[in-house]
């Protein structure tokens, strides 16, 4: 499978292989036979960056919608969530190793789809492809909504939404065909560099534009705005940036010592919760009057001037690197399907058929986004659904499956009933 070691960015950590065959026989290494040399420190500062990236400038947004005590209450639960899910991952794989006996392996697998067969089988690993499908395709619409939204009040613009998007979309496909990723993930990397670049730009130039009511009066409340509809945005918004379950195996395989990846996920996402709290509440307690509707470089940062105009351009650039790296694996999960129709098993994808997926994926992600032109509403669909599922719902439910197929029940009601409760939930 894929070993990540010393994981720098979550698109990168996400790319997986092609996970199409299963073999048996004694002869396949161990998934946790390559260890890793990164420490704890490094672990908790590359949890804490794959989370924060282009989803913190709908902070603000989501600590509007959500009020202080579900925006505060809201993101220490959150982050227990994942850190939760992230401990039952672990003994997932514990599980695994316990009980495989080497019977089977599966070939070029990442770590996550081989724990997905042992619980269910080759079901599991198509299941856990269309899982990680989706989420790719939410990510890459998001992407492409905020770079049009970064794009629009430059004088790069065409001044067409649509073309705009379309020029966005081939550049994104273009790129997603290089083979070589490696200078894509050095540029993505400075990304967290350019979102505090933005931060302290807005907190320096901020323009409440869309201001509706005196700079006196604070709209941030205590309680939900428009009640469920109001908790729905912001849970989705910051589900989004707490994007890190879906990593687990690669930080497991990075670290020096992966017995203790489950106290660097606390202290990571614990901090992380933090800041958010922070970021969100921070600028609308700087501009009291404002209703986000958006972004913070859409609601705060004015249209004309070279700072904001650097902003944009820099948020703009990054975006369009880190999606390619999103496109890439997923077109590497379809083409690996369309190997497994055209009867092969071991499936090499020639250079056209690469080509014609990886734009194919563009063009859709392109269509929906015109359909749905609104950053903020993309990301929070995607974190209710796409993260969600992969986060909240594939840990307990492999946990769940692994405990009856393998597991004495009656010593394990506890973890049972635990699962079962937050699968509902």
């Amino acid at each position: 499978g894929q070993k990540n070691v010393g994981v720098t960015t979550e698109e990168t950590s996400l790319i997986p292989t092609n996970n199409s065959s299963i073999e048996t026989g004694d002869n396949a290494s161990s998934s946790s036979s390559i260890g890793g040399d990164a420490t704890y420190q490094d672990t908790v500062i590359n949890l804490m960056k794959a989370c924060m990236g282009t989803g913190t400038l709908a902070l603000p947004y989501a600590a509007q919608q959500g009020g202080i005590f579900c925006n505060v209450l809201g993101l220490i639960g959150i982050a227990s969530w994942n850190i939760y899910s992230v401990r039952r991952l672990c003994q997932v794989l514990s599980m695994y190793h316990k009980h495989l006996h080497h019977e089977f392996r599966g070939v070029n697998c990442s770590t996550f789809s081989e724990v997905a067969w042992f619980a269910f089988g080759t079901t599991g690993i198509h299941g856990l492809d269309v899982i990680l499908v989706i989420l790719f395709f939410g990510i890459i619409i998001a992407y492409i909504d905020a770079a049009v939204a970064f794009l629009e009040d430059t004088p790069l613009s065409t001044g067409s939404l649509n073309l705009d998007m379309m020029l966005i979309s081939i550049v994104i496909g273009t790129l997603s065909l290089v083979q070589d990723m490696s200078h894509l993930v050095k540029a993505s990397a400075c990304g967290l560099l350019v979102l505090a670049f933005a931060f302290v730009a807005i907190a320096m130039y901020g323009d409440p534009v869309n201001t509706t009511v005196t700079l006196t009066t604070s709209t941030l409340s205590w309680w939900p705005q428009d009640g469920l509809a109001g908790v729905s945005h912001w849970f989705g918004c910051v589900v989004f940036g707490f994007g890190v379950v879906p990593l687990t195996y690669n930080y497991y395989e990075s670290m020096k010592e992966p017995h203790r990846l489950t106290s660097a996920t606390s202290c990571a996402l614990y901090g992380v919760a933090a800041l958010y709290i922070l970021m969100g509440m921070g600028l609308l307690l700087l501009y009291p009057g404002i209703v986000m509707e958006g972004d913070v470089l859409e609601e705060l940062l004015p249209s004309s001037g070279l700072v904001p105009a650097l902003v944009r351009v820099a948020m703009l650039v990054v975006v369009v690197l880190t999606a390619p790296l999103l496109v890439f694996p997923c077109g590497l999960i379809i083409e690996g399907k369309i190997g497994l129709l055209l009867g092969h098993e071991r499936f090499c994808s020639p250079k056209t058929l690469q080509i014609v997926v990886r734009l194919l994926i563009c063009v859709i992600c392109t269509a929906i986004g015109m359909s749905v032109p609104h950053f903020v509403l993309v990301l929070s669909f995607v974190g209710c659904c796409a993260v969600a599922l992969v986060s909240f719902v594939v840990p307990p439910l492999l946990h769940v499956a692994l405990i009856l197929k393998y597991e004495d029940v009656r010593s394990r009601y506890a973890a049972l009933f635990f699962d079962i409760v937050m699968l509902l939930w």
